[in-house]
């Protein structure tokens, strides 16, 4: 841990009964967290908008994406990394 980071640990722990380790693992559940709500934000957006991630597949299929405006391409590719992220952030939470 650089010197800052160690102080502050050291601080803490005089405050507070808690372990450098417990302080790593709050940290990361906390950010890990705070992550989960924007996605969640991000996919419910995208939910108001197109329905579902497969309503949005089929109007790409069924009318394509103009050459001009690649919003529902960008919005699909957008969703599906929201879908990946959030499952990975679940699995770390759930290993902690």
């Amino acid at each position: 841990m650089a010197s800052h980071v160690q102080d502050m640990v050291e601080r803490v722990q005089g405050v507070l009964p808690v372990s450098a380790d417990e302080l790593l693992l709050r940290g990361i559940a906390a950010e890990t967290t705070d992550r989960i709500v924007t996605l969640k934000k991000a996919d419910m957006r995208l939910r108001a908008k197109y329905g579902s991630v497969g309503d949005l597949q089929q109007t790409i299929e069924r009318d394509g994406v103009p050459p001009e405006d690649h919003r529902l391409y960008t919005d699909l590719l957008e969703w599906r990394a929201v879908h990946h992220e959030l499952a990975a952030l679940m699995r770390l939470l759930e290993a902690l």
